[in-house]
């Protein structure tokens, strides 16, 4: 085994743990929502986060930055702030286990964005994955499909988001170090969530005091420390060394760390409507994305 083989499958490896961490994320969110505002605990993440990386900054090649991708970061953030406060609100209605399922659609709007903007073709085999990711969603949403800006609508305009984000980092920001990118972001998400904090009812300060509860602080450090610092590293780090399809098949599974996760260790219930409508939602996901399905269809064929 080669040193660049070994460094791929110890890559593949680590990514599948930011999948798990991702999935996990979710439900120490929900429980943390019980005892605080959405936007203090996003407030608290992301301040962590950033802390987080401030070691790394010396690391930022020079003559990277510049004040118009400082700016557009800066955007980029606010759009990272909407994903995660709609994503958690719709947590305080939605099971976990669904909310990871809605959440992994992203992959099957991408395409669909990049033929509204860009003009990009889609292929049968793509709008075959759309139209099954779409039933199984379907099946997730159950009656929540047909309540207006119920939890699943919500977390689905997060999925279109992160969708939105997937395409702007790619066309918009290829250059600019992901260091900074990350940073500026980070900072952003957290001021605008601080900012939001103080509107409406026992916000702002008043919602300090429930830092001390052990579910809070233990939700801010993983989703701070884990679920952002660190996956942003590892999946800027890694990505470099394990192929891109591959890297595809293994965030597809964040949906199913989710709703395992959700139930094993938080007593989340996993509905056979959310199974069922979850599996047809990654089938989805994994026949829409190109290279995935390419290496899942290759990786399973007898070496001649």
């Amino acid at each position: 085994m080669t040193f660049r083989s070994r460094s791929a499958s110890l890559g593949a490896v680590v990514l599948l743990g930011v999948a798990a961490i991702w999935g996990g994320t979710l439900s120490f969110t929900k429980d943390a929502l019980a005892y605080m505002g959405v936007n203090e605990f996003l407030t608290l993440r992301f301040a962590v986060a950033a802390l987080a990386l401030v070691p790394f900054l010396p690391r930022i090649k020079k003559g990277t930055i510049t004040i118009a991708n400082t700016l557009l970061s800066a955007v980029l953030g606010a759009v990272l702030y909407a994903i995660f406060y709609l994503q958690s609100r719709g947590l305080q209605t939605v099971a976990t286990a669904a909310t990871g399922f809605i959440t992994g659609t992203n992959v099957v709007i991408v395409p669909l964005i990049t033929l509204l903007l860009f003009r990009n073709r889609i292929s049968l085999r793509v709008w075959l994955g759309i139209i099954v990711a779409v039933a199984g969603l379907a099946f997730v949403a159950g009656r929540g499909l047909f309540t207006p800006m119920s939890g699943f609508w919500l977390v689905l305009m997060s999925a279109f988001l992160i969708a939105v984000d997937i395409v702007a980092v790619e066309k918009l920001m290829p250059s600019v170090d992901a260091i900074w990118l990350a940073f500026v972001g980070i900072t952003s998400s957290a001021a605008l969530a601080l900012a939001f904090s103080f509107f409406g009812s026992n916000t702002g300060i008043a919602g300090i005091k429930e830092v001390t509860s052990l579910e809070v602080v233990v939700a801010v450090l993983f989703n701070g420390l884990l679920g952002t610092a660190f996956a942003l590293w590892a999946q800027n780090h890694y990505q470099l060394v394990v192929p891109s399809a591959q890297v595809a098949l293994v965030f597809s599974t964040e949906p199913i760390f989710a709703a395992g996760i959700a139930w094993l260790f938080f007593g989340g219930a996993v509905t056979g409507n959310v199974v069922f409508g979850g599996a047809l939602v990654l089938s989805g996901v994994i026949i829409a994305d190109e290279e995935a399905f390419r290496y899942l269809v290759s990786s399973r064929r007898p070496e001649k």
